[in-house]
């Protein structure tokens, strides 16, 4: 008896691992939003294992190039 509630209990586990991982349905693509959050005015970057996330970084900065030349053209 101790067997069987054993296979279910894995069984279980098992179903709710793949329904997790999308293995049993579809999940919809995820979208990368490569925007850093605002914080009082400032970019507050998302930080990973390495750092901060440097598609936001790269991105903050071309709007700071786009303004510097914005501001030379004048």
């Amino acid at each position: 008896m101790t067997f069987i509630f054993v296979l279910l209990a894995v069984a279980v586990i098992a179903l709710i691992g793949l329904l997790a991982t999308g293995r049993l349905g579809e999940l919809p693509e995820p979208v990368r939003d490569a925007r850093p959050d605002k914080k009082f005015g400032n970019p507050a970057f998302d930080v990973v294992v390495r750092g901060y996330r440097m598609d936001e970084v790269d991105q903050v900065i071309e709007e700071l190039q786009a303004q510097v030349a914005k501001l030379r053209d004048r």
